[in-house]
């Protein structure tokens, strides 16, 4: 069988790292390159002026990041949770310094230096603050999607360090990949996307099956298919609390339920509407004009449009998708690599 052009191409990773930056710059390069992750404040001068290196190998359906960094306090609140609507969780190995994660008035996570190899696994849709020094990590992004039918169990582990056999068997695998990361061939990158998942799914939602039929669960799978639902029909600007209730077969008083936490049913339509034109300008590839953006999230004119992502993001559409030039040109990215961290982010 012929070789394609792909197979004997190495997968790169998108890398950044603010080692030829001054160091004046770098830490706001490095806090502008995570803000979709979390605001990022200095805890000590060395953490303003020492280099951070971020690796992502993007695998398609997942991304694998490696990250060195020398310390920072960083916080991810309600309204920056809101504001964004990400989709992901994530998993955080550490393999050296410190990193201890609250949410709420709770310690979530504790210490996670405790051991080297625990997987501290959190959520991008959930708020928290805390503080981490000398960090050398390994990360796994999943985009929610990807486990959708299980997100309502998934999401009971939020905020907190894997503690089970199967937790270090994962630890121990990807640790694994991480070293093979660097001869993984392009061809190679959908199978081991799979394999991945395999692995995440038996760590995470072991049994899920009976989980999911619990009442809890099913209120939270509830809110899952309403958030299928708000995608689908993202361009409809009938899209209402009213249509939402009638597609999910549930009362309104139920659904407003479901949806307090983000405010109530109408505003979480709204927010993710706005997050998802903020995605599609912040995407260097993207290439439709503002007003046909505002149309395909379900914005009946472009002056609503603008007048809310104002309100919402304190400025214009055109002010934000030309910010993200400095952030494409700020640290040093791998060109031959997939998508960095921030993209993937924003486009799965």
């Amino acid at each position: 069988m012929p070789k394609t052009a792909n197979s004997d191409r190495l997968l790169k990773p998108a890398r950044f790292s603010t080692a030829d930056l001054s160091s004046q710059d770098r830490f706001d390069a490095w806090r502008e390159k995570l803000r979709d992750v979390a605001d990022l404040e200095p805890n000590s001068a060395k953490s303003l002026t020492r280099p951070v290196e971020l690796a992502t190998w993007d695998l398609g359906a997942i991304a694998v990041c490696q990250e060195k960094n020398p310390g920072a306090k960083f916080k991810r609140d309600t309204q920056a949770v809101r504001r964004a609507l990400a989709d992901h969780w994530y998993l955080y190995l550490l393999k050296s310094g410190s990193n201890c994660t609250i949410a709420g008035d709770r310690k979530a996570a504790g210490n996670a230096s405790e051991r080297f190899g625990q997987i501290g696994f959190y959520s991008l849709g959930q708020a928290c603050h805390g503080e981490m020094n000398d960090i050398e990590t390994l990360m796994v992004f999943i985009p929610r999607d990807l486990f959708a039918k299980d997100a309502a169990a998934i999401d009971k582990l939020n905020n907190s360090i894997l503690q089970s056999p199967l937790a270090s068997l994962l630890s121990d695998y990807l640790l694994a990949l991480e070293r093979q990361l660097a001869h993984v061939k392009q061809d190679d990158a959908p199978g081991i996307a799979k394999a991945t998942e395999a692995m995440l799914s038996a760590c995470l939602v072991p049994g899920s099956r009976s989980l999911g039929e619990a009442r809890d669960g099913v209120v939270m799978g509830l809110g899952e298919r309403a958030r299928r639902i708000v995608r689908a029909e993202l361009a409809n600007p009938r899209l209402s609390p009213s249509t939402l209730a009638s597609g999910l077969g549930v009362s309104r008083s139920l659904l407003y339920r479901l949806f307090e936490p983000h405010g109530g049913v109408a505003a979480y339509i709204r927010n993710y509407r706005l997050a998802q034109a903020c995605r599609a300008l912040s995407n260097p590839n993207e290439t439709r004009r503002i007003a046909q953006i505002a149309l395909s999230v379900g914005f009946i004119s472009p002056q609503e449009f603008s007048r809310a992502f104002r309100a919402q993001y304190g400025c214009s559409p055109s002010d934000a998708r030309a910010d993200r030039i400095p952030l494409m040109a700020a640290g040093r990215a791998g060109g031959e690599g997939g998508r960095s961290l921030d993209i993937f982010l924003r486009m799965t």
